[in-house]
């Protein structure tokens, strides 16, 4: 967990500040919430206030996961929230023009995913992006996440649309939409609102993503590709993007009958070639990630190369001894080895 304790000259600086509380009532006002991936409040988070790396503020959520932070005069902040058994997260904020203790100022509002630890991905950079949302439209929001956990699809639907009906520009009620309506199958109406989330922020990695899992459900797995490396360019340092890239080039290669054309032929070993290479760089960036083994195999068993298809699952168990998978793979590998020493058909 990413904690960093304010040194005791700035602590002092705070405390110093808050004698005049007052006074900085005026300025920009971060105003936030602190949710798990389940959409569940989480209390207690640390949250610090940053300026160019260097911490400012600090506070601790409350019950409901809320904080703010007011009186801020500068246009750019960082927003850290650690909390106990999960990952740290990190958001940018920032306003138009600087401000003083004699300015309204703006306020900004964020909402920030704690991911838990173990097997799950790093927080990325920028991923909630920062919109100053009308408090009916937050409501309808909320309510919408309230009845989906409640297993309440179609009146979940209905709230968020309620909420982009009172702000069109709504950023999470489109992306959580078009994560609903891909779930039910329904790829029009989920790419819509991917294309509305994308004009209001088009830096935010998991558009991409999710797009590039429509496309690969519509078996096009070309397009997918090139999507989910676009995900990887906004998120250079999550790995998982170039494995379900490599795994989309491997689909690709798959579907292309070589026997068809020398033309087809080259785009089967381009497909699988490219699929390598996402391979490469994804064990580049976590060596321990187990998956990368698990698509290597696949690579090599569709080319043919049983027993290096054996060595990656053999390699995959090491790294994840207790995936669920486990029984069927050691399965794989015996069949894999029986299959590579047989002897070869003249």
């Amino acid at each position: 967990m990413r904690f960093r304790l304010i040194p005791l000259i700035a602590f002092a600086a705070l405390l110093c500040a808050s004698s005049s509380a007052e006074a900085r009532a005026q300025g920009h006002s971060i105003r936030g919430k602190v949710r798990n991936a389940a959409g569940s409040n989480v209390s207690r988070a640390i949250i610090t206030l940053e300026k160019n790396g260097a911490p400012v503020d600090q506070t601790v959520a409350n019950n409901e996961g809320d904080f703010s932070f007011t009186g801020l005069t500068e246009t750019s902040y960082t927003v850290v929230v650690s909390a106990p058994d999960y990952n740290p997260a990190s958001e940018s904020v920032d306003f138009v023009r600087p401000t003083n203790a004699d300015s309204a100022g703006e306020t900004r509002t964020v909402e920030i995913t704690l991911l838990a630890k173990g097997g799950v991905r790093p927080p990325r950079a920028g991923l909630n992006f920062a919109q100053n949302v009308p408090r009916t439209a937050r409501d309808a929001f909320e309510s919408g996440v309230r009845l989906a956990r409640e297993n309440k699809p179609a009146e979940a639907v209905a709230a968020y649309e309620g909420a982009i009906k009172i702000f069109p520009d709504y950023f999470d009620a489109h992306f959580v939409l078009a994560s609903e309506f891909a779930r039910q199958g329904k790829f029009d109406d989920a790419t819509k609102h991917l294309q509305e989330a994308r004009r209001v922020n088009e830096r935010d990695d998991r558009v991409w993503e999710l797009f590039a899992r429509i496309l690969m459900r519509q078996r096009k797995f070309a397009v997918a590709a090139r999507v989910f490396g676009e995900a990887s360019r906004l998120n250079p340092t999550d790995a998982q993007y170039l494995v379900s890239q490599a795994s989309a080039f491997i689909e690709q290669a798959s579907a292309t009958d070589a026997s068809k054309s020398k033309a087809a032929a080259d785009e089967r070993e381009f497909a699988f070639a490219e699929a390598e290479k996402s391979l490469a760089r994804a064990e580049q960036l976590d060596r321990k990630l187990a998956e990368v083994n698990l698509q290597r195999a696949r690579l090599y068993e569709k080319r043919g190369d049983r027993a290096r298809a054996a060595s990656e699952l053999e390699q995959y168990l090491r790294k994840a001894p207790n995936a669920k998978n486990a029984e069927g793979v050691r399965q794989a590998i015996k069949t894999l080895r029986s299959q590579a020493a047989a002897p070869k058909t003249p």
